[in-house]
């Protein structure tokens, strides 16, 4: 009898030991936090605001997390639908690129732990409510944006969308086993970089003066869709990459037209404010790159074809000529002297800048002297 008790008394020490060491453990795996971090693999030139200046995001600018998950080694799936593990988080990034834990976000969200942990998917936007988008909806896909670009280019917003970082556990998000607790994001540009320079005609007479007045752009589509879905790469598998694709449609010109005023380093030209052209290309100022919904150039034959309208003076010895011009972009050539059309369309993270050289036509003068009339004969008989 007191053998049986001796054993029994071992197996309680035994199994209370146990316990003790699983608490432990599962305390430790509860504090694993989630965080984030992010790289953006092509810059933008333009600084300040949500314009990204670099590879990573602008300090103290904010950018939105959905998070899916999926039971243990189940995969996320095309067609998710609405996401039920983060709706979104608002992340605020530091500057810091590689561990997440300085980019803040409340509440924090934790992994899911234990032998079979839920698998989670990521997708992100950035800015988080940005002027002109609309949150996304998941009816199909992994987010579904309306789009609507603002009335100036100071006020536009730098678009991103990151590729889903899919069906993560603790331990999978990072190859750095520093920072196993950090997903990083991918954010890729989804509109199109524009901006116009101006430049004098070579040749043009030294006492010629040519004075850009004004610069609009019109008949631009500024509103769309876009929309992001997701596919996995081969057989489903924890941690193997899928692919983000990210598509644009129903691009359109807004019920109340949009124009844009190319300023060109000063305020909105005037006549008392015009920019004196010379040889070199201007210098394109801050507020003048436009971030452009993705469209294609229409014909110019099409009556909402894209134009750049623009306005300027030759002043040559005190007498002064105003002329306007539309240059429709479709009918751009692919170099500065060239005459081959260059088709050029604005596609999503892309770069396109238009450099318009202004020279008037000089005046030259020849002549011709007519002939003689035909001889006639007239007599005098003087005696």
């Amino acid at each position: 009898m007191k053998k049986i008790m001796i054993l029994a008394a071992a197996a309680a020490l035994v199994l209370a030991s146990c316990a003790k060491t699983e608490i432990t453990s599962l305390n430790e795996e509860n504090t694993h936090a989630i965080g984030f971090a992010s790289y953006s693999p092509r810059s933008l030139t333009k600084a300040g605001d949500t314009y990204v200046s670099g590879t990573t995001l602008v300090n103290n600018k904010t950018f939105a997390v959905y998070a899916w998950k999926t039971a243990y080694n189940t995969f996320l799936g095309v067609d998710p639908g609405t996401p039920d593990f983060m709706n979104p988080v608002t992340v605020t990034w530091k500057g810091d690129t590689t561990d997440g834990d300085g980019n803040t976000y409340a509440p924090v969200r934790y992994w899911p732990s234990g032998d079979e942990p839920e698998n989670l998917s990521f997708a992100a936007y950035y800015p988080a409510g940005g002027a002109g988008i609309t949150a996304p909806t998941f009816t199909s896909g992994v987010g579904t944006y309306a789009f609507a670009a603002q009335g100036a280019s100071a006020d536009m917003v730098d678009f991103l969308v990151a590729d889903v970082v899919n069906d993560q556990v603790y331990g999978s998000t990072n190859v750095s086993p520093t920072y196993k607790n950090t997903v990083s994001f991918t954010f890729k540009h989804q509109l199109a970089k524009v901006q116009f320079k101006f430049k004098k005609a070579t040749g043009v007479d030294s006492n010629t003066t040519i004075k850009l007045v004004e610069a609009q752009l019109k008949n631009i589509q500024t509103t769309g869709t876009l929309t992001a879905t997701y596919a996995q790469a081969g057989t489903p598998a924890v941690n193997t990459p899928g692919t983000t694709t990210t598509t644009w449609s129903a691009q359109a010109i807004a019920s109340s037209p949009i124009t844009y005023d190319v300023f060109l380093n000063t305020s909105n030209p005037s006549t008392s404010n015009k920019i004196e052209l010379t040889t070199t290309a201007s210098t394109v100022d801050d507020s003048d790159i436009f971030l452009m919904v993705p469209q294609t150039m229409l014909a110019k034959s099409n009556a909402n074809a894209q134009y750049l309208e623009v306005t300027w003076e030759v002043i040559t010895d005190g007498v002064t000529t105003t002329n306007t011009k539309k240059l429709y972009l479709d009918e751009c050539v692919t170099a500065e002297n060239g005459d081959t059309q260059a088709n050029i369309d604005w596609a999503k993270n892309t770069f396109v800048t238009y450099t318009i050289t202004i020279g008037p036509k000089p005046i030259w003068f020849t002549g011709v002297v007519t002939e003689w009339a035909s001889e006639q004969n007239g007599y005098f008989d003087v005696q």
